[in-house]
C-alpha cells in the first residue's frame, strides 16, 4: 500500500498516478475492514472446544511466544497478545484434564538480555499454585520446529506412550500440529488465544476502518509464509 501510494506520488504519468493512487487506497479499504478480516481468520483458526468436551491427558503440550522477555523490572510476567495459550492451560489443570504441563520455548530471534520464555510460563505457573513437579521446562528452543523436536525428545524420554494436548494460538496451531506431526506424536489439540470475534454485520465492522484487521492479515500473511518455508525446509 504505501509503495503504491510513492508511485502515484513519484510518477508523472497522470493515468499511472491515478491507478497506482487508487489501487493503493483500494487495498487499504480492503485490509483495514474488519468484517472481512474477521471472516477469513475465522476460516482460518482452528474454533475453540468446549471444555466439557475435553478428554483426560497425562500431559499438555504448550509453545510458548506470548510473553513479554525484554520488559522490566523482571518481578513479574508480562503477557502480549495469546496469554490464553498459558491461562487456559492452567484452567484445564486445574479442572483435572491434565496431569503434566510441558512449556517449550527460548530466547528466540530476540538474543538480549532475556529470561528464556519457558522459564516465563513456567513462572506464572507455579505462582499460581501449580507444583513444580507437574511442569517441565524445555527452554531451547527458537522457533516452532525447534518447539516440536525437543518436545517430542522429552516426551519419548519422560513420557512415552501417554496421551498429549497441544495447546496453542488458534492462527498459530497449523504449523505448530504439522510439525510435531513430523515427529511422529501422536496427539490432540486445544486451540487458544483466538483473534476472531463473533461474525457479526454491524456498523462499524463494516464500514469503519480498524488497524486491528490489518494486524489480523499480518499474522495470517505470516503463518502462511511460514508454512510455506517451514515445507521447502523439509520441518513439515
Amino acid at each position: 500500500m504505501i509503495g503504491l501510494f510513492l508511485l502515484s506520488a513519484w510518477l508523472k504519468s497522470s493515468k499511472w498516478k491515478k491507478s497506482f493512487f487508487w489501487a493503493g487506497v483500494f487495498l487499504l479499504v480492503f485490509f483495514s475492514n474488519q468484517y472481512i478480516s474477521n471472516r477469513v481468520m475465522l476460516w482460518w483458526e482452528y474454533a475453540p472446544i468446549p471444555m466439557e468436551e475435553v478428554g483426560n491427558y497425562d500431559v499438555a503440550i504448550v509453545f510458548s511466544g506470548v510473553t513479554k522477555g525484554s520488559k522490566a523490572p523482571r518481578d513479574r510476567v508480562y503477557f502480549g497478545n495469546g496469554a490464553d495459550r498459558i491461562t487456559h492451560t492452567l484452567q484445564l489443570y486445574n479442572e483435572g484434564k491434565v496431569k503434566n504441563i510441558i512449556v517449550s520455548g527460548g530466547l528466540g530471534f530476540q538474543q538480549v538480555k532475556n529470561t528464556a520464555a519457558a522459564d516465563r510460563l513456567e513462572s506464572f505457573l507455579t505462582m499460581a499454585g501449580v507444583p513444580d513437579s507437574v511442569i517441565t521446562k524445555e527452554s531451547d528452543a527458537a522457533n516452532t520446529y525447534e518447539n516440536a523436536v525437543n518436545v517430542a525428545k522429552i516426551l519419548k524420554e519422560k513420557f512415552p506412550d501417554q496421551k498429549y494436548l497441544l495447546i496453542t494460538s488458534a492462527f498459530h496451531m497449523t504449523r505448530s500440529k504439522l510439525c510435531l506431526e513430523k515427529q511422529g506424536v501422536d496427539f490432540d489439540i486445544f486451540p487458544a488465544g483466538f483473534l476472531t470475534t463473533r461474525s457479526t454485520a454491524n456498523f462499524d465492522d463494516l464500514f469503519i476502518p480498524k488497524s486491528e484487521a490489518i494486524g489480523r492479515w499480518e499474522q495470517l500473511i505470516k503463518e502462511m509464509v511460514g508454512i510455506a518455508t517451514y515445507k521447502l525446509m523439509g520441518y513439515i
